[in-house]
């Protein structure tokens, strides 16, 4: 795909990327040198903003419900224990439990980022932005810290009293087998060797340590039809966009147990913004309309269809045991 233009912080230029025929993954040819890549963030840049919530009490009765079906599944498939909600206290959340098994718990699962409760577990968020997740997961019982290189960014979480060191993941200080959770949340597509940044963190976790990275996902429903207009290309900031089986290839040889899967979660509003930010929207009333259609009936059904279909890559590696990086922390944490 040529003549790829940045629709979302307009900056001027174009660019080209280039597919995998085998695995389908994306990348930017010429890559950019790294001395180039700070010019592709300006101050509008969306980590830039200042505004932190672990997440706000919806004011309407419909996104109350939402949110309490929501801690029930964290409750009933991920072991968090939550205390109910002052809003909650009218119904109670039993109903909520109820309900829950009737439903997929991806929605839910990613606000956790499909990471399991382990009591007094260290978390690593890379990319931590302004602090949301990290804060969230903090009052959820995990013992949190993160990388930002954004140095505002960095600067508002110790505001929040989290500990966040401003760096990339490339040059990180990470001690081997020190954590029992790295998270990536669109991260990996921003750098110019995936590979040797996850197998760093792989170091770094412990024996059955979980490492969870989400990106965009371009052998998608949403990503073959648009194109060069598609959200989730974003140039000249998305260098590197593995597919599933690119991740496969990425973690094959490194001591993970992977299992890689796409999410329809949000796929009609990427086309929507997609769209929008290309020029190409009609009617702002169908396409919020068509939007909706697809998030709840035509993703889900695409995704069950054909499973790399989805919007969101999530790829969960579980860290095999008896590594020579998790005995070398293990030692160290002893002493």
């Amino acid at each position: 795909m040529s003549d790829c233009r940045d629709l979302v912080l307009k900056l001027p230029g174009s660019w080209t990327y280039r597919r995998c025929g085998g695995c389908g993954s994306l990348w930017m040819e010429p890559l950019p040198r790294p001395e180039a890549i700070p010019g592709f963030y300006p101050e509008n840049y969306y980590t830039h903003d200042a505004s932190v919530s672990s997440g706000p009490i919806p004011r309407h009765a419909i996104g109350r419900l939402r949110l309490s079906i929501q801690l029930a599944i964290l409750e009933a498939r991920f072991g968090y224990r939550i205390p109910e909600q002052w809003w909650e206290r009218a119904v109670g959340r039993g109903w909520a439990k109820s309900v829950q098994a009737l439903l997929p718990g991806f929605p839910a699962g990613r606000m956790v980022r499909f990471l399991p409760f382990r009591k007094g577990g260290k978390l690593l968020d890379v990319g931590s932005g302004s602090g949301e997740f990290l804060t969230r997961m903090r009052e959820l019982g995990w013992k949190v810290e993160g990388i930002e290189p954004d140095g505002r960014a960095a600067g508002q979480s110790t505001k929040l009293g989290l500990p966040v060191r401003q760096g990339g993941i490339e040059d990180a200080e990470l001690r081997p087998g020190s954590y029992d959770a790295i998270t990536l949340s669109h991260v990996i597509e921003h750098l110019l060797d995936p590979r040797a940044a996850l197998e760093r963190c792989i170091a770094a976790l412990r024996p059955g340590g979980v490492l969870v990275s989400l990106s965009p996902n371009p052998t998608g429903w949403n990503a073959r039809c648009l194109r060069e207009i598609w959200r989730g290309l974003e140039p000249p900031r998305h260098l590197i966009l593995p597919s599933p089986s690119g991740y496969q290839a990425i973690l094959s040889g490194l001591p993970v147990r992977a299992v890689v899967s796409t999410s329809p979660l949000d796929m009609g509003f990427f086309w929507h913004w997609s769209r929008k930010n290309a020029g190409c929207s009609t009617s702002e009333a169908f396409e919020t309309f068509w939007a909706r259609v697809m998030n709840w009936i035509v993703g889900p059904l695409l995704v069950r269809l054909r499973p790399q279909a989805g919007e969101e890559i999530v790829c969960i590696a579980t860290k095999n045991a008896g590594s020579p990086e998790s005995a070398e922390g293990e030692t160290k944490r002893r002493e």
